[in-house]
């Protein structure tokens, strides 16, 4: 998607935002924040020519109170600049997801889902306050004894009602060990057995194990058939993690070739396996893709889960090398369902499971998109697994549409 905005402004300070929101709003423009640009349907360009866009990226200041442990943070940090500063500030943590480059002013926004998110909430639940320009360009403090309705809006919903331009957190001391894992199995798996590893990861999500327990789901087609991996995180240690995880284990079928792989880790090296770099300095990965998401609060059923298995081996004969595309499964649940569902404008902390489908094109996404037949593929791709989904959409608002890797 590509849109025109009427123009782009980067702020330094809160006072130019309030400056900029009221010229906007006594002209009649349309006004849009831009914190990391991850918008999949371009909400970050206004998702409709001729919006002013404020870009936030200048403002960057982080600062973390040596008492409380609060951290406040403007929103033209991204999540690599965020994670990289309390480690280096008394290796103090968020839960957060694993893309450095995504923007906290909409991750923490919508949601904000990572590995860690299981064990201690949502990014948006260890908000304490917010900085944040109303439409009529007043600058506000929200918080839980300050304009508290706003505040609450803001934990679920905040570009609905303002610019948001510094977020407080409650951090948390970085756990010392964790677990990571990772399981893999036949490159040559039956049509059956992928179904009955899709099953038992579905059904172990729904079971709602133990909250130290991050576990996440990668699907696709290879050569002509589904390959599928497991991996994750356990917060404590390997022995916990294997009591943990044997419900899951034990319910993998019979010759599937199974491997798993875990890696003993602190904090930092344990989100840098699953990240990469924390840097920001470079220019962000480029892509053309298409992108949906669909949750669900129980498992798909057997029936359905055959026909998505069917669907993708007999649709990849003709798109496999046309895009790259997978499906990625998320397991929600533990401490994101253990908080009021009226606590925040979050609607969705019942839900135990996000399936995400993306398509990009070849080249690292430098390739043009391959027309409609590539969106009629990925839209069958969510269709062949759930017929009428009410939780669907191309782009990471609240979910069912935020992606953990947003990326």
């Amino acid at each position: 998607l590509t849109y025109k905005p009427a123009a782009i402004v980067y702020p330094t300070s809160k006072t130019d935002v309030s400056a900029v929101v009221k010229c906007a709003s006594g002209s009649g423009i349309p006004v849009v924040a831009r914190s990391g640009g991850h918008s999949y349907a371009a909400y970050g360009l206004g998702g409709r020519d001729g919006a002013l866009v404020i870009d936030l990226s200048s403002m960057k200041s982080l600062s973390l109170d040596s008492s409380t442990h609060y951290l406040t943070s403007q929103t033209g940090n991204r999540l690599g600049d965020v994670a990289q500063y309390l480690w280096d500030n008394g290796k103090r943590a968020l839960p957060h997801g694993t893309c450095p480059y995504v923007g906290t002013g909409g991750h923490a926004s919508y949601g904000g889902f990572g590995l860690y998110s299981r064990t201690a909430g949502l990014l948006l639940d260890r908000i304490v306050s917010a900085e944040v320009v109303i439409a009529n360009g007043t600058v506000l403090t929200a918080s839980n004894t300050s304009h508290s309705d706003l505040f609450w809006a803001l934990r679920g919903a905040a570009p609905s009602y303002g610019i948001v331009t510094a977020w407080t957190f409650n951090t948390l001391s970085a756990p010392s060990t964790l677990t990571n894992y990772w399981y893999t199995f036949s490159s040559s798996l039956s049509n059956t057995n992928a179904v009955s590893l899709i099953m038992a990861f579905q059904n172990f999500a729904a079971s709602n194990p133990t909250k130290q327990l991050a576990a996440l789901a990668d699907i696709g087609v290879s050569n002509g058939h589904v390959s599928i991996s497991f991996s994750g995180t356990y917060y404590g240690s390997k022995t916990d993690f294997t009591n943990a995880i044997q419900p899951l284990q034990s319910a993998f079928p019979a010759n599937v070739g199974m491997k798993l792989t875990t890696k003993s880790r602190d904090w930092y090296t344990g989100l840098t396996d699953f990240t990469g770099s924390l840097s920001t300095s470079g220019p962000d990965i480029y892509d053309t893709f298409f992108a949906k998401s669909v949750v669900s609060s129980t498992a798909f059923s057997k029936t359905s889960v055959t026909n998505w298995v069917n669907y993708m081996i007999q649709q990849d004969k003709t798109w496999g090398s046309k895009l790259w595309w997978w499906v990625q499964i998320d397991m929600y649940g533990g401490a994101i369902s253990q908080v009021a569902e009226t606590a925040t404008a979050y609607a969705h902390r019942s839900d135990t499971l996000n399936f995400q489908f993306y398509g990009g094109t070849p080249d690292d996404g430098k390739d043009p998109w391959v027309g409609q037949g590539g969106i009629d593929f990925m839209n069958g791709l969510v269709s062949s697994l759930v017929a009428n989904p009410t939780g669907a959409c191309e782009s990471p608002l609240p979910p069912p549409c935020e992606l953990r890797r947003n990326c």
